[in-house]
């Protein structure tokens, strides 16, 4: 079962970008806070949700994603797919749905199943990394949070948004979120943006619930969403 831990009406997704190093994420301590990933590779933040929806993520990084830090948050995990047959995720390799064993020591986890509104899943970026497809597949079920999709862009869109709409906020801030491929844990630096990366899609399907989407991230990368810094919205309260 999914509580809301703090009874605001809003919320912060918190990336793992490399903005995140110039960051205090202390500010965040009375805030709901959802983030993705290797967050727990910060040596001081703890979120209170963490989503991942990669398989290949938690084989690889395991123990980095699953330890008693997160005794008291709850994980929020894409742990399977609902598609078969021809033009789905396991029709060929690399499927990152299929799931893995979880370690049943941990009661704090909530499982999704991946799931397209096609009954297929083919790639979701054109092949010269420039423009995100399909985006008429995205969805958000502000009712129904037992399936996720990956027409979005990256876990954020995936798996955070869709939380944080379904545990019921009316505005959700972004920081950590640049729109880089490094990662505020990365040793090896990599030029350049994600080109495709771009939240126009999940604004539409916000608009259908009344849900703001905004940046806090002082990298004010995406131009698509209103940009507020994070002190001016902490001291809305």
């Amino acid at each position: 079962m999914l509580e809301i831990t703090n009874r605001k009406d809003r919320c912060f997704i918190v990336g793992t970008g490399e903005s995140l190093n110039d960051i205090d994420l202390s500010l965040l301590k009375d805030e709901t806070t959802i983030s993705i990933n290797l967050i727990l590779k910060h040596p001081t933040f703890v979120p209170d949700y963490l989503c991942v929806a990669d398989t290949t993520v938690m084989e690889n990084n395991y123990d980095t994603i699953f330890n008693d830090k997160m005794s008291d948050g709850t994980y929020v995990i894409g742990n399977g797919c609902l598609m078969t047959g021809k033009g789905s995720c396991t029709d060929g390799n690399g499927s990152t749905c299929r799931g893995i064993r979880l370690d049943p020591k941990y009661k704090n986890v909530y499982t999704l199943n991946h799931w397209e509104k096609s009954g297929i899943f083919d790639d979701h970026i054109t092949k010269n990394r420039l423009e995100l497809l399909k985006t008429n597949e995205y969805y958000i079920d502000k009712d129904d949070f037992s399936t996720f999709t990956s027409y979005g862009g990256s876990t954020v869109d995936n798996l955070a948004i869709p939380l944080a709409v379904y545990l019921g906020f009316k505005e959700i801030y972004l920081l950590g979120c640049d729109g880089g491929w490094n990662h505020f844990y990365d040793d090896v630096q990599k030029q350049g943006k994600r080109d495709w990366i771009n939240y126009k899609h999940v604004i539409k399907e916000l608009d259908l619930y009344g849900v703001k989407l905004l940046n806090c991230d002082y990298t004010n990368y995406f131009k698509e969403l209103d940009y507020v810094k994070l002190e001016d919205v902490l001291n809305e309260f």
